[in-house]
């Protein structure tokens, strides 16, 4: 077996989405069923939740109130080359999420990817949407209590800007 072809395959069996085939190389097979592999999968799934727990806290904390966490967190480790630089992993996380099936999820997401690039120069301005009024979402979200009840639906948006005085802002219709 050449290499490559090794090396891919095992980083295939630490995202979990490679089955060994019969025909695998026996090493392949082995490390498949492995206690080490399995204790490999959760260093990596605990080093990313104290990574992105610290770096994407209104995403984070979302998702955990939402239970959610686990299913995201182990899709996106996955379905993505994740550098080992824990500065590009939340933007990474963030931009996975943009498109969440759940809408609070993705318009959070989008929120705190566009927040995180202003905050680290980027000239650009960004308008997320939202189908419900992000004020209480946010402010539960940043300071970690809960929502006192469900926020009203409607059309509202945020304007992300380093532009801005709070660099966002928040518009209704």
């Amino acid at each position: 077996m050449k290499l490559a072809d090794h090396q891919r395959k095992l980083l295939s069996l630490i995202r979990c989405n490679y089955e060994p085939r019969e025909d695998d190389d026996a090493y392949i097979r082995r490390v498949a069923k492995s206690k080490d592999l399995e204790e490999a999968r959760k260093n990596i799934f605990m080093w990313r939740i104290y990574v992105l727990e610290r770096t994407c806290i209104l995403t984070f904390t979302l998702l955990k109130r939402r239970n959610l966490l686990e299913e995201a967190l182990s899709a996106f480790i996955s379905r993505h080359n994740i550098s080992p630089f824990r500065e590009t992993q939340a933007p990474a996380f963030l931009e996975a999420l943009s498109s969440h099936q759940d809408n609070l999820v993705a318009s959070v997401a989008r929120f705190e990817l566009a927040l995180m690039k202003v905050r680290l120069g980027d000239s650009g301005s960004y308008t997320i949407r939202w189908n419900v009024e992000p004020h209480p979402v946010l402010n539960s979200l940043a300071r970690d209590i809960p929502l006192d009840e469900e926020p009203r639906s409607g059309s509202y948006q945020i304007l992300v800007s380093r532009d801005l005085p709070s660099q966002f802002q928040i518009i209704v219709g």
